[in-house]
């Protein structure tokens, strides 16, 4: 793959036309960790659409160098930006990110909670089982309730 490929993607993650923009993120992840340099100083747009797509891209392409870079996205003022840092993180599946992912149960958007809880309960670390339930305590909403439920049960089989 060309350096003028994955430019060309990179410019297509700024299209109007949302399909476009997916099919770009989807030829980034294909490329794998060639697109990782371009993708990490997209983190810092201030485009927020760009940066959520960054994040999906390196999700997809699950390189464990990024997570630091990653991690920092997940105080982004954008909720959407945030749960994509979060998905991201999961798809890491490294021990590192747990205590990260303990920090975003107690997130403002209800979506980036329910990746973390299942992030948590992925990790198969028996110890974040605490979290997991310290977190349901807290929880007043519903779906959020259920999926910190789900998650307690999968970590106990």
């Amino acid at each position: 793959m060309q350096f003028q490929d994955i430019e060309s993607m990179l410019d297509d993650l700024r299209n109007s036309d949302k399909i476009v923009r997916a099919k770009a993120t989807d030829r980034l992840i294909k490329t794998g960790t060639r697109a990782v340099p371009y993708l990490l100083p997209l983190l810092d747009d201030e485009d927020w659409v760009i940066r959520y797509r960054s994040l999906e891209a390196l999700s997809g392409i699950r390189d464990t160098g990024t997570i630091d870079a990653i991690i920092k996205k997940t105080d982004d003022p954008k909720d959407h930006v945030r749960y994509m840092a979060a998905k991201a993180l999961c798809a890491m599946n490294d021990e590192r990110v747990i205590n990260i992912l303990a920090k975003m149960l107690s997130d403002d958007h209800s979506y980036t909670r329910k990746i973390a809880a299942g992030g948590i309960a992925v990790s198969g670390d028996s110890s974040s089982e605490t979290l997991l339930q310290n977190a349901l305590v807290r929880e007043t909403e519903p779906d959020v309730r259920a999926c910190l439920e789900d998650a307690l049960c999968r970590m106990k089989k």
